[in-house]
């Protein structure tokens, strides 16, 4: 894994976490389609990567509970399609000053 995505081996470390969270509640067949983590502590099986890392707010951000799910979807979408839209929207503005570029008519506001 390492060499493959050309990790520094003083990284890894940071990266075990990741992979014991991948593997831990996975369900295995000698374990009597039990998770590991599910076996040694008694409790119920977590949701894999609870958290997940948002690099541009340099935070965690906590997966929703299940009654919750719904609703953080439609606000993701929301906030998607917003992303999409304001990216159009400029695609537009470039576009147009690009043609009025060609023409030769000024483009200063």
């Amino acid at each position: 894994m390492i060499l493959e995505y050309k990790i520094n081996h003083t990284d890894w470390p940071y990266l075990t976490p990741m992979v014991q969270a991948s593997l831990n509640p996975t369900a295995v067949p000698s374990l009597g389609n039990k998770a590991p983590v599910e076996l040694f502590t008694g409790l119920p099986c977590p949701t894999p990567l609870r958290e997940f890392y948002l690099p541009d707010a340099g935070e965690l951000k906590e997966v929703p509970e299940i009654d919750k799910i719904d609703e953080f979807l439609a606000d993701l979408r929301a906030s998607i399609q917003e992303m999409h839209r304001a990216v159009k929207d400029r695609r537009l503005k470039q576009r147009l000053l690009n043609k009025k570029r060609e023409r030769g008519e000024n483009t200063n506001h």
